[in-house]
């Protein structure tokens, strides 16, 4: 008796320590700090301003997927893609959109940008969204991009 008890108490306390650490990491609370914040981008594979943002898309992803709710990628050449496009109202590729919690539009950027470019579309949606100061709102500018078909 004295045995099973000191078992089911060594496992529940293993069990207490293994939630306890699982948390530690931040991972359990990531979600809440997350900006709620949709990016999308709209893209054509066959679009040479879409290949040329490639590196500069992934380098975004790579610094805000963990600091913004959803970041998308839509390919405009599957039906799904250009229904999505339509909705949206993009002619251009590549397209960035930018919506709040509630799925308005906060923002758009038609056309191929620097990196700088899109950490300051980012950075402004970011601030909307939490309520800071984005400071001027200019327009960002773009190299050009590709008419969607």
């Amino acid at each position: 008796m004295r045995r099973s008890v000191i078992v089911v108490l060594a496992l529940a306390l293993s069990a207490m320590l293994v939630l306890g650490l699982a948390g530690c990491d931040g991972s359990g609370t990531e979600a809440e700090e997350k900006a709620p914040l949709h990016f999308i981008q709209f893209f054509d594979p066959d679009c040479p301003f879409c290949q040329a943002m490639e590196p500069t898309v992934d380098s975004l992803r790579e610094e805000y997927e963990p600091q913004i709710q959803e970041f998308e990628i839509v390919d405009v050449s599957t039906p799904e893609g250009l229904a999505k496009a339509d909705e949206f109202g993009v002619f251009i590729t590549p397209t960035f959109v930018l919506l709040d919690g509630e799925g308005n539009e906060l923002d758009r950027v038609a056309g191929a940008a620097t990196e700088e470019n899109m950490v300051t579309f980012i950075e402004r949606g970011i601030a909307d969204v939490t309520g800071e100061s984005a400071g001027p709102r200019e327009e960002i500018p773009t190299t050009g991009g590709t008419e969607a078909e």
